[in-house]
């Protein structure tokens, strides 16, 4: 006699056996996966993190270190800086959503909600600090982004300074978003502050500079910032190419820069002598300073210009210098236009001091915009640039191809 299963189901035993299966493979797959996700040690991670908080001069202590899911908490975690004393307390502080790859150690997100300190004084206050995507590199020789730590998104609702209650410097609304490139080489950023409002009258040093911050209507400076760049790690390329800080009736000044030189090596050796200039006695802190300078050598200018963009406050202060002389505004503009060629022309030489004179006539005459900006045929090393200046500066005016201009 011959059966034919056409539904193997319908065989209790067998049945069973198969949702069996299923499930020992369901819990086998769970595992594996919960396996893969926490293969890293909180304590590892921790400590991890604490290291390259230390590269940077942040001092970071937590009084314990415990696995929470996914995430970590550092248990009454307290960070500063290098010789300061005052150290900021933040109680439980939570790694969430942390993952590992065989090079790094991934934090997806920090968030501090509010914090507020006081010290002598003065009183700080932050409110949705955020930081997504925090990489920290394990350490080895050729460790991803030259073993600095990179993150994904930094943001920042709202920060608060003051002294004795009152506001001095408040600031809405910072995001700063980096993109890092796939072979841990590369990376592009962009950030922006909304917002940031200064009391200048009140850190004035007395009743006469409040009062003529209050003439021209700068008690309180109000603007934005607004930038962009990118960084090439194997030779460390940086390239700022817009840092905009605008103040509000006033102007905006805008700076780009290239450089070369700026390596992970580079900033490494320069954050150990910084954290050696904090803590050594008043020699070690001159030796480290020459060392620095040395440091320095290895950076190269490509390019850099400076733009300010005119709303106020070059006739402000043509207006500022007339009074303290007892003349005219346009008193005051001539005597610039007179007096810089004639300072400038000892270190320009005759054809960049004619072209400094037509620009600065132009903006006094109707300021707009004024740039200043260099851009050499190739990279010139920093221990050429100074030693050029220290013999010739019109020479060096030359090599980095300087130029004035004005109202374009």
């Amino acid at each position: 006699m011959t059966v034919t299963l056409r539904n193997f189901k319908e065989i209790p035993m067998l049945s069973h056996m198969t949702k069996l299966k299923s499930l020992s493979l369901a819990a086998l797959l769970s595992a594996t996966a919960l396996q893969s996700a926490w293969a890293w040690e909180a304590e590892e991670v921790a400590a991890r993190y604490k290291t390259l908080l230390g590269d940077q001069g942040v001092m970071a202590e937590w009084t314990g270190v415990r696995q929470d899911g996914d995430s970590i908490v550092l248990e009454n975690a307290s960070f500063g800086l290098l010789d300061v004393e005052a150290k900021v307390q933040l109680g439980d502080f939570l790694l969430q959503d942390v993952t590992e790859t065989g090079e790094v150690y991934e934090i997806g997100r920090i968030a501090v909600d509010s914090f507020e300190q006081s010290e002598e004084g003065f009183d700080i206050a932050l409110n949705g600090l955020s930081i997504e995507g925090l990489i920290l590199p394990k350490e080895g020789e050729n460790a991803p982004y030259g073993g600095l730590m990179q993150y994904r998104r930094f943001a920042l609702d709202s920060a608060r300074v003051g002294k004795d209650g009152a506001p001095l410097f408040t600031l809405e609304s910072l995001q700063a978003n980096t993109t890092l490139g796939g072979g841990t080489e590369s990376m592009s950023f962009v950030g922006a502050v909304e917002n940031f409002w200064l009391d200048v009258a009140t850190l004035a040093d007395n009743s006469d500079a409040r009062s003529k911050l209050s003439e021209y209507g700068y008690e309180e400076l109000s603007g934005s910032v607004d930038m962009a760049g990118s960084w090439a790690l194997a030779d460390g390329r940086m390239k700022i190419t817009r840092y905009d800080v605008k103040v509000e009736n006033a102007g905006t000044l805008a700076i780009t820069a290239d450089i070369s030189g700026y390596t992970p090596e580079f900033i490494r050796t320069l954050q150990d002598m910084q954290n050696k200039m904090d803590s050594g006695t008043e020699q070690q802190k001159q030796a480290q300073g020459l060392a620095m300078l040395g440091l320095m050598q290895q950076l190269s200018l490509h390019g850099a210009s400076i733009r300010f963009s005119d709303a106020s406050l070059t006739g402000k202060v043509l207006a500022y210098a007339a009074d303290q002389q007892g003349v005219k505004p346009e008193d005051v503009a001539n005597q610039a236009k007179a007096i810089v060629p004639l300072m400038a022309g000892q270190y320009l030489g005759p054809d960049l001091t004619q072209s400094l004179s037509k620009a600065v006539t132009s903006y006094l005459d109707n300021p707009r915009n004024l740039t200043i900006s260099v851009a050499p045929k190739e990279g010139i090393p920093l221990a050429v640039l100074i030693g050029t200046a220290m013999g010739s500066p019109e020479a060096l005016a030359k090599q980095v191809g300087l130029s004035i201009t004005a109202n374009e």
